[in-house]
């Protein structure tokens, strides 16, 4: 009686400790897998008790994962192979309360199905839900309270985890799958912008954060072309241009650089500062000086070139500026610091500078752009498709459509828009009001007219 007794004490306690021995091996592998390097690292740290053992079980995850599984294994089958006949014997009283019909000649087997269905309810509710909830809702303070007895298992098993983890690769090249090497998080560029989107949404930065960070990365696939200052809007002087004149310039002028030229923009051979102008004023030496005599070397640059290798050019010949050249060699336009800046933090304007018209929405819904907006921030700001491999502006994509140059109030429609030339600038569209259509057109031929009745 007594050792009977023993025994089912003994079952009891077996029984539980396996079943929590599996739970803790199953939030021991959900919180390691789950938990963000970058964090521990930055609990590593800041001294954190315990994070310098997660970092090292995550830095060699098939063994620390492997003992994980071996450990949720032998809990798995020690609690069937011990817990369900001592759970079976303690119920077998259980069974007497039924008719004598149901339990004659079955009360074992009644017991046994009784305990397999009791340990199997402990097993997945205790031993495999709840402790992975738990993971997958605080894997870091998980991971803080596993990974010590975790590393102990996998020194403990080594030889053991060496074995299946070299069978488990073995089979894998076996049915040509490549074996992995390690848990590397390593996030392409659109993974990391849902990342970015995902923690706006939960309030962890700041929307106008998300834009910049937004910019940062699309910011090494933009090129000089897109964020030039074009020909036509660069303010220049020729060399032989006074002191006096350049002074009266700069005053009248938003800009503070100037490109100085022979003959024509196309032969640029220098940069006029307007700080080398203050100085010039205030010394007796420079009475009749000209641009010649007060330019700086430039920088010159193709417009092909990417924003970023450009930034290194400027670091590496301190430079803020520089003239673009297209491919035959001409001057395409002027390049800043600023301009790269703003591609990034958004529009920076001082109380020197004209105010950009930017998107202005009519009474009629329409809205009215300036011809010199990239198509790709149109796209952006108002949910649109538009595409081009010519051009970069919608002053351009317009007169890709038209095939001509563009006459004040032409209309063209495409792509489910129909856009109408507001204002001229010479040759140039400098404002395109668009209206979304009912349905996408078809992109007109090239001789196809403007539409003669818009057409003023």
């Amino acid at each position: 009686m007594e050792n009977t007794l023993v025994a089912d004490l003994f079952g009891i306690l077996a029984i539980g400790l396996f079943v929590l021995s599996n739970g803790f091996f199953v939030a021991a592998e959900f919180s390691l897998v789950s938990v963000r390097r970058t964090r521990i690292a930055e609990l590593v740290a800041r001294g954190q008790a315990g994070a310098e053992a997660v970092q090292k079980a995550i830095e060699n995850p098939d063994r620390v994962i492997a003992a994980t599984q071996l450990g949720i294994t032998l809990s798995s089958l020690a609690l069937g192979w011990i817990g369900e006949p001592a759970l079976s014997h303690l119920l077998e009283p259980v069974v007497l309360l039924f008719p004598p019909v149901v339990r004659s000649g079955i009360s074992h087997s009644l017991s046994a199905a009784l305990a397999f269905a009791l340990i199997t309810f402990l097993h997945v509710v205790v031993g495999e839900l709840a402790p992975k909830s738990i993971a997958l809702q605080d894997p870091e303070r998980t991971s803080l309270v596993v990974s010590r007895p975790t590393l102990f298992t996998e020194r403990l098993f080594k030889p053991a985890i060496w074995v299946l983890n070299g069978t488990g690769n073995a089979l894998l090249r076996l049915v040509g799958v490549q074996p992995a090497s390690g848990h590397h998080l390593v996030h392409s560029v659109e993974e990391l912008k849902m990342l970015v989107d995902a923690s706006t949404e939960g309030g962890v930065m700041q929307a106008s954060e998300s834009e910049m960070l937004h910019a940062v990365f699309d910011f090494g696939e933009m090129i000089v072309r897109q964020v030039m200052v074009p020909r036509t809007e660069v303010t220049a002087v020729e060399a032989d241009t006074s002191l006096e004149e350049i002074i009266g310039l700069a005053t009248e002028s938003t800009y503070t650089k100037f490109p100085v030229y022979e003959d024509n923009l196309d032969q640029v051979i220098g940069i006029v500062h307007v700080k080398d102008l203050l100085k010039a004023m205030q010394s007796p030496d420079c009475q009749g000086c000209t641009a010649r005599g007060l330019m700086r070397e430039p920088l010159f640059v193709p417009e092909t070139l990417s924003v970023s290798a450009l930034l290194r050019r400027f670091r590496d010949h301190r430079q803020h500026s520089a003239i673009v050249l297209d491919e035959f060699g001409g001057t395409a336009g002027l390049v800043t610091l600023e301009d790269l800046m703003e591609e990034i933090v958004g529009e920076v304007s001082d109380m020197f500078d004209a105010a950009a018209p930017g998107f202005e929405t009519l009474p009629d819904g329409s809205i009215l752009i300036d011809g010199l907006t990239l198509i790709e921030e149109v796209n952006e700001v108002l949910g649109l498709e538009l595409a081009d491999d010519y051009y970069d502006t919608i002053a351009g994509y317009v007169m890709g459509l038209l095939g001509r140059i563009p006459r004040l109030h032409d209309v063209v429609e495409a792509d489910g828009v129909r856009f109408r030339v507001e204002e001229m600038d010479r040759l140039r569209v400098a404002r395109v009001k668009l209206t979304r259509l009912e349905a996408p057109t078809r992109r007109p031929s090239p001789d196809a007219p403007a539409d003669p009745q818009a057409a003023e």
